[in-house]
């Protein structure tokens, strides 16, 4: 048998899987169309190499996932990167995009965010009401509220913005409560950063029986 004879034929049925496997993404009026898991993980890869990823998502597959995450919720990939984060290994959603999400969904009938008591008081704060159909709901966040969680003059955007954080979070609470299925569940960045991580035991197996 001749061995280049079996060479040239290897190369030539060779040539159309890998054709294949680089085949061209769709590009459309909104930019990249991905059509299957293969081209998510390649915009994955180029979002990672263009130095776009968010903290937290240097690695292409967190990148996927986010994508996913996104698409699950409604977002574009970029949108998704752009409007979730990763915080103590949990998913979360600006407070920007889930009132984005919700007011798209066509579920909203109403919504109204007001400031209420006086500025420099612990009475002072955001009043939140929304409706869905016949149910409503409404939550207020105070100075008095974030005093009592320790978060007032937390070092970090409680003290850079305290205005925006008092009503990111009563319009969280909202959200969430009349609007799970929207937001699939999850927590607004401006709640999750909020929350101490849980502690991770890292006493190996059995060696606490012998303590």
């Amino acid at each position: 048998m001749n061995n280049d004879n079996v060479k040239e034929d290897t190369q030539i049925t060779a040539a159309p899987a890998a054709k294949l496997s680089k085949a061209p993404v769709t590009f459309g009026a909104q930019g990249v169309q991905l059509a299957s898991l293969e081209d998510a993980y390649r915009f994955a890869n180029a979002i990672v190499a263009s130095g776009f990823a968010p903290k937290g998502m240097e690695k292409p597959e967190s990148v996927l996932v986010a994508i996913q995450l996104g698409a699950e919720l409604g977002l574009t990939p970029m949108a998704a990167l752009q409007n979730t984060a990763v915080i103590n290994g949990r998913p979360a959603i600006y407070g920007d995009a889930a009132l984005a999400l919700v007011r798209a969904s066509g579920l909203l009938t109403s919504y109204k965010e007001e400031e209420i008591g006086e500025a420099g008081s612990d009475a002072h704060g955001y009043r939140v009401t929304a409706a869905r159909g016949d149910a409503s709901t409404v939550e207020t966040f105070t100075v008095a509220d974030a005093k009592r969680a320790k978060l007032w003059a937390k070092a970090g955007p409680w003290t850079d913005y305290p205005k925006r954080m008092l009503r990111f979070r009563a319009r969280g609470y909202v959200l969430r409560d009349l609007f799970g299925d929207v937001l699939k569940g999850l927590r607004t960045v401006e709640e999750a950063r909020d929350i101490p991580a849980e502690p991770v035991n890292i006493t190996p197996r059995g060696l606490g029986e012998n303590l």
